[in-house]
């Protein structure tokens, strides 16, 4: 199973700020003996998140998505990933009960704004976020002659990342994963040689398709 991570927004793609999410999901996607094979960064804009979406879906069994998912008009997510499967987004009332009920636990009104966050691609299920308003996307696509694709969209604040894969993301990934594998990393130290030279003593350690 390889897996792919699609980082969402402007401020990533600008450089103000470092993507530590894919960083993250790899090393709990590797504890999990899933091999990531690509890491896509893009930012806010419509056609590029729908072409980066297809682009994904076809190529990785395994597709997480972090940001893009609040209630403001640069928030993209739900639009690139219902055109990306061509299906239309219908509202979840269990994600608008999850919404209202956040706002209602801090005392506060919701925007109107707020709706568009339990607007789901048709046939998506909601990701329960314990502390944040905006529900995660769970969309299984499936693909001609290669089995379904999987793609878990998540909101891109870390904390709510965290807590999220605790509270269902990781085991919804291992079922999906299926027969269980490892993936072991050793860190060789060398010193006084350059590539060249470590490559030729060490030539099967670095073959490729190793």
């Amino acid at each position: 199973m390889h897996a792919e991570i699609v980082s969402i927004g402007d401020e990533i793609t600008s450089g103000r700020l470092l993507d530590t999410n894919s960083q993250w999901i790899s090393e709990r996607l590797a504890d999990l003996g899933i091999r990531v094979l690509y890491h896509t960064s893009v930012g806010d804009d419509l056609d590029a998140c729908t072409g980066v979406f297809r682009q994904a879906l076809a190529r990785a069994d395994l597709v997480i998505a972090t940001g893009g998912l609040g209630p403001t008009a640069d928030d993209l997510t739900r639009e690139a990933l219902a055109q990306a499967v061509d299906r239309p987004l219908v509202l979840n009332q269990a994600a608008l009960a999850h919404v209202r009920g956040i706002f209602a636990r801090r005392n506060r009104v919701m925007p109107a704004s707020n709706e568009r966050q339990a607007f789901l691609p048709e046939g998506a299920q909601v990701i329960h976020n314990p502390n944040g308003t905006a529900p995660g996307i769970d969309l299984t696509v499936s693909r001609s002659g290669r089995g379904e694709s999987r793609l878990l969209a998540l909101p891109g604040v870390p904390a709510e990342i965290d807590e999220m894969w605790r509270d269902s993301v990781g085991e919804t990934i291992e079922r999906f994963a299926g027969e269980a594998r490892v993936i072991r990393h050793r860190s060789i130290k060398c010193f006084g040689a350059g590539e060249s030279q470590v490559e030729a003593m060490l030539p099967d350690l670095i073959r490729r398709g190793r």
